[in-house]
């Protein structure tokens, strides 16, 4: 190829912008990332106008002679990295065409532009010239009176109030709001993240085919797969955007790898233990340091860690009390302060807080006590905090001062919104839309193991429905919904027929139990600080607190079966939670378990105590006195205690879309259901074990929603 220094450094096609000389890529005035040997190629095929470019002529420009490496390697993958910024598939160019075993050729009309000649570019120089000379009759004089002016004013009103009258002029030039889909995956998308530059933005994509981190280019028609794996979760830019840290979750617990954006060797760099909130984290802005949520392997505490990329080593940020954990980390954007989540174990009492990154109290933000769902994110100008939260009910975005102040709703955000990400350029705003409708399935049995005809369904899709527990007469079904926008005690009969809320708290109620007589639900109710036992009394509709144990978590209540003892999970002390269990006639709340327990059932001769344990997966066995426990069943994990039911003979439980019986005499575990779709959230058996109710999943999806313009 002949010499290339009679180009201009700017170029246009279709529609994107080259400047050469700035190494920089547009399309539609939007940045798109492509540095190095991609771009070289570029400039190459441009130049040849039309003409073929031989791998060899790449060879020759992208490598001096002496170096030794792989250059078929090299230019396959320069050219994929340039058809990815291109979104110009191989199969389908637009732009580069492939001349088999020869070289490349660029299809499309090319514009040369002279440097300066760009119409309506920032860069062009015309502003700075029409200012000096004077404008619509403002000479030089003029316009510095006019600064003098606004130096007085600046004076007179603080710079507060200077901000806020050029923020708003900003916020009126910008065009409506827009929220649009980003992507359209057939999978569960969550957990994105802008670019640096806000261009690209990366996703997870939970898909049984294709699952995986994925990166989109914001309007592009393609995304590009990075990684492959189920299990990968919240990735997040370098400071450069070269780089994308991301973690991963295993049996053993998570590890957090870095790796190239445009795919290549990845590096772990950490290795912990998981907790029972989602793992997050987030990448400094000076590049140095990822803020990592930290665990103990009881899982019922975790604070927040700095990781140094430079030697891998963590420094510990936050130091919540004992009955919290923190979770969430967010940089600001001048990377001086780290927002978090700190919330009680069960999640449904939570509140924003931001500590210093060189270390000091952390300052609450938020005394709502609310739940609050997946990591939380900055505005661009580092003044308030974007979240999502159950504080008016159904879960939606919601912004506030880090300053303090009252929690507002992202406007033209509607329900189910969560995993808010910021840009920090370009008024943009992403985050996870979710959509999910289940139903309460039914099993009629022949036997313990044997079904007498198909699943039915008995309780509608209009709202989501967990954990259900028959009356003592299996006449009714007592379970926990949002069909009014908060998680409340609903009651049906056991046919879904006379369905109607038993509770009108307005907070998050749930894990309902009916007490032996029928006159009596137990239930869980989370107050401003910590969960709670409380009592419904069935034909009053009355309710009322059990006072256990004061200033701990308190939850899932079961009946003994004369009804005259209530167990129930407890933290008392800030420690590992234990089941404990009190007399109703007055009595004090006695401890059951010594090494763990956060739900338990009394056998039918009352002569043992079945529970599971939040830190270990499995259900335990120890006589109703006390004495040594044993491991009877290896399932379910500990975060799903609800996901089993207790009879005479043995153990029901769920394994994902399985139903399956545990004969405690035989010791045999037979499988009793598949399902299509994964069971989820509690089963329950009437009480003459003809009958098992279920809630599944009929719908659950999940989209990457891009609000443009947003203020």
């Amino acid at each position: 190829m002949g010499s290339t220094n009679s180009f201009p450094d700017n170029a246009r096609f279709d529609r994107f912008e080259v400047d050469m000389k700035g190494g920089i890529l547009k399309r539609s005035g939007i940045r798109v990332p492509l540095q190095g040997q991609p771009l070289q190629v570029l400039r190459l095929l441009l130049q040849a106008d039309g003409k073929i470019v031989t791998r060899e002529d790449l060879r020759k420009v992208l490598w001096q002679d002496d170096t030794f490496v792989d250059f078929e390697l090299g230019v396959n993958t320069a050219v994929k990295k340039l058809r990815q910024a291109l979104a110009d598939p191989a199969e389908r160019p637009k732009f580069i065409e492939t001349i088999p075993r020869v070289g490349y050729r660029f299809l499309a009309a090319v514009e040369w532009v002279a440097e300066g000649s760009e119409k309506g570019e920032a860069g062009d120089g015309k502003g700075v010239r029409a200012a000096s000379e004077g404008v619509g009759g403002y000479s030089s004089s003029r316009k510095l009176k006019w600064l003098g002016a606004i130096g007085a004013l600046l004076l007179a009103v603080g710079g507060f109030g200077v901000w806020r009258f050029v923020q708003d002029r900003r916020e009126k030039a910008l065009p409506p709001m827009e929220v649009v889909p980003l992507a359209s995956f057939a999978g569960f998308e969550f957990d994105p993240a802008f670019s640096p530059d806000g261009n690209q933005v990366a996703f997870v994509l939970g898909d049984q085919e294709k699952p995986g981190i994925y990166t989109t280019v914001v309007g592009g028609e393609k995304s590009f797969r990075l990684t492959e794996r189920f299990g990968d979760c919240c990735p997040k830019w370098s400071p450069d955007g070269r780089e994308i840290a991301y973690g991963h979750y295993t049996d053993e617990g998570i590890a957090i790898y870095v790796t190239p954006a445009l795919g290549g060797t990845q590096r772990r760099v950490y290795e912990g233990l998981t907790s029972i909130f989602p793992n997050t984290l987030d990448w400094s802005p000076d590049g140095k340091f990822l803020a990592i949520r930290e665990s103990q392997g009881d899982k019922t505490h975790s604070w927040i860690a700095l990781l140094s990329l430079d030697n891998l080593t963590t420094r510990v940020l936050t130091s919540p009390p004992d009955q919290e954990l923190d979770f969430g980390p967010a940089f600001s954007p001048d990377g001086s302060r780290v927002a978090f989540v700190r919330s009680i174990l069960a999640g449904m009492v939570s509140d924003l807080y931001v500590v210093p990154v060189a270390g000091g109290e952390a300052k609450r933000v938020t005394f709502e006590h609310r739940g609050i769902s997946g990591q939380l994110s900055w505005t661009a100008d580092g003044r308030e905090l974007v979240y999502s939260s159950d504080l008016a009910g159904l879960h939606g975005l919601f912004r506030v001062p880090v300053s303090g102040g009252t929690p507002q709703r992202v406007a033209g955000v509607g329900t189910g919104a969560q995993c808010p990400n910021v840009s920090r350029r370009g008024h943009q705003l992403v985050y996870q839309q979710v959509f999910t409708r289940t139903y309460t399935g039914r099993l009629n049995l022949k036997d313990e193991t044997h079904l007498q005809g198909p699943s039915i369904k008995v309780i509608s899709e209009k709202g989501g429905q967990f954990r259900p527990h028959f009356s003592p007469d299996g006449k009714r079904m007592a379970f926990e919904s949002d069909r009014s926008g908060y998680s409340e005690i609903w009651g049906c009969d056991s046919n879904g027929a006379n369905c109607g809320p038993l509770t009108t708290l307005h907070g998050t109620a749930g894990a309902a139990r009916w007490s032996p007589d029928g006159r009596t639900i137990a239930f869980e109710f989370h107050t401003k600080e910590h969960g709670e036992v409380y009592l419904l009394d069935v034909g009053s509709g009355a309710t009322r607190i059990l006072e256990t144990l004061p200033g701990a978590d308190n939850g899932g209540p079961n009946w003994s079966p004369d009804g005259k003892t209530l167990y129930f999970y407890s933290d008392k002390g800030g420690k590992a939670f234990q089941v404990w269990k009190m007399r109703l006639n007055g009595g004090t709340p006695v401890q059951v378990t010594k090494n763990g327990g956060v739900f338990a059932a009394e056998s039918v001769d009352g002569r043992s105590l079945y529970y599971m344990k939040l830190e270990a997966p499995g259900i335990w066995k120890m006589p109703i006195d006390g004495g040594e426990e044993q491991r009877v069943l290896d399932q379910p994990s500990g975060e799903l205690w609800w996901n089993w039911a207790l009879t005479q003979n043995g153990i029901y439980f769920l394994d994902d879309d399985k139903l399956k019986y545990r004969d405690l005499v035989k010791e045999k575990t037979t499988s009793v259901y598949t399902s299509e779709k994964p069971l989820v959230m509690g089963l329950a058996v009437s009480a003459d074990g003809k009958s098992i109710v279920y809630p599944q999943i009929a719908v659950a999806e999940s989209s990457i929603m891009l609000v443009k313009n947003f203020r």
